[in-house]
């Protein structure tokens, strides 16, 4: 989808956390990620995330409130296993981006989180353990299909994957038809 000024088109937009690729005003680049995996140029093991309003959140080492209006907090982990880091956490609503860089367990990370709309991409290239990462987080629209295609195709895939996309997204039309092209393998109800 594109964004247009009168007859200039701006660029691309995206829902959710990607946000990927250039934007453009006319001839001249405004926006480029040069890093997919991290578009918000995020510090090492550091997730953004956005939380219902009047929710502090109090998991990772350190909480920093990035935008108050639309309660958007940095946490931070500095550790490279995030397996439970939001279990159960029913007020985290969006992932707007993350460096994972270098992290190794993932593993119930958003187990049971109600409130969760969408997937982002995440580096996983060095995830061992991605096990019930999304599972029962039941109002995911988008995300996790293009999470399973880049984990699962990458180099050296995760050895720990099972249930990761458990119900991801099952009461939502467009997160149940994502699901349906998940292997069962992964949680997913294809094939």
């Amino acid at each position: 989808m594109s964004l247009s000024l009168g007859n200039t088109t701006i660029g691309s937009l995206y829902l959710g956390s990607t946000k990927i690729g250039a934007a453009y005003l006319g001839n001249v680049k405004v926006y480029e990620s040069g890093d997919p995996y991290n578009p918000l140029n995020l510090p090492p093991y550091t997730i953004r995330c956005k939380f219902s309003s009047g929710y502090t959140p109090d998991m990772g080492d350190s909480q920093t409130l990035v935008d108050a209006s639309d309660n958007v907090w940095d946490i931070t982990l500095n550790n490279t296993v995030w397996g439970s880091l939001f279990l159960g956490n029913t007020n985290i609503i969006e992932v707007l981006g993350a460096n994972t860089t270098g992290v190794t367990d993932m593993s119930w990370t958003f187990y049971g989180c109600s409130s969760l709309t969408s997937v982002p991409l995440f580096d996983t290239s060095s995830c061992t353990n991605m096990s019930s990462m999304f599972r029962n987080c039941f109002l995911v629209q988008s995300g996790a299909l293009a999470l399973y295609q880049q984990a699962s195709t990458q180099a050296i895939t995760p050895q720990h994957n099972s249930y990761t996309f458990q119900n991801c997204g099952r009461d939502t039309i467009s997160g149940a038809a994502e699901l349906a092209q998940i292997p069962s393998s992964w949680g997913g109800t294809g094939a």
